[in-house]
């Protein structure tokens, strides 16, 4: 593969990646936000809708567990490298990234991170002199080499990710396997003989999740020149779940008293 098509690729898959863990930030704080405030003010009560709240819970984690999966997606088959894959995932990103000339044109795109020195002259006023024009360039071009450093590092830190995935023996390595098997032999397909070995933890996906945000978080600098902060948006996801998990706990109080 040639370095425009895998520009080409990488720049369909980092905003993809940043909206798909975006959408697993959301489902994770309302699932973890119903889990603490619901079960705690429910405690000694029952009512005919607990268990419709343990089947929305549910659903929840199927779909955070869906989105893992996604987002760490990539195919097994050998003939297949990763780079040639068509999926938006962590892993195929990582495998373009690594091809040689593809680091070098995304630190040459970095320079354009910083759109120029604003000049805050007037329109009358006279151009700059030859002395300040040169302080102008020299500023930018400090900007620009920084930029160029700081994209390079932080794809050695993307890359450093990537490789904890497939660390034998990782607890990376090995919630990555439990998801990607309930995904394939439970969620996507119902195979009778192919039970997966082991069944996902909530703990597999806590941390795949937040590996998923420090990786969308570099991929949007690298490629977008974004500064991307999911937790922020984590707090602000968290802070509106907990309302609706308060307004959930009051309707099924009423329904018990009713």
């Amino acid at each position: 593969m040639d370095v425009d098509e895998a520009l080409r690729r990488i720049k369909l898959i980092a905003p993809m990646l940043r909206q798909d863990v975006g959408t697993a930030v959301a489902s994770h704080s309302v699932m973890e936000a119903c889990n603490d405030v619901i079960p705690r003010g429910m405690n000694g009560i029952h009512t005919v809708y607990n268990d419709t709240y343990g089947i929305v819970q549910n659903a929840l984690a199927l779909k955070l567990a869906m989105d893992i999966a996604r987002i760490f997606d990539v195919g097994q088959n050998p003939k297949f490298p990763p780079e040639t894959q068509d999926k938006a995932s962590v892993q195929v990103l990582g495998a373009l990234f690594e091809i040689p000339g593809v680091k070098e044109r995304l630190q040459a795109e970095a320079s354009n991170w910083l759109p120029g020195i604003e000049d805050l002259r007037s329109d009358e006023e006279e151009q700059p002199s030859p002395e300040i024009a040169a302080i102008i360039e020299e500023i930018e071009a400090e900007h620009r080499a920084g930029d160029r450093e700081t994209c390079s590092k932080t794809i050695t830190a993307y890359l450093e990710i990537v490789a904890r995935l497939s660390e034998v023996g990782s607890h990376e390595e090995a919630a990555i396997k439990r998801v990607r098997d309930f995904r394939n032999r439970r969620l996507a397909h119902s195979l009778f003989d192919k039970e997966p070995d082991a069944l996902p933890m909530y703990s597999d996906l806590n941390l795949l999740l937040a590996l998923a945000m420090d990786a969308a978080k570099h991929a949007s600098l690298i490629v977008e020149g974004l500064n991307t902060e999911f937790d922020e948006q984590a707090d602000r996801d968290r802070s509106t779940a907990e309302g609706y998990a308060a307004c959930v706990l009051q309707g099924l109080r009423w329904a018990e008293s009713a």
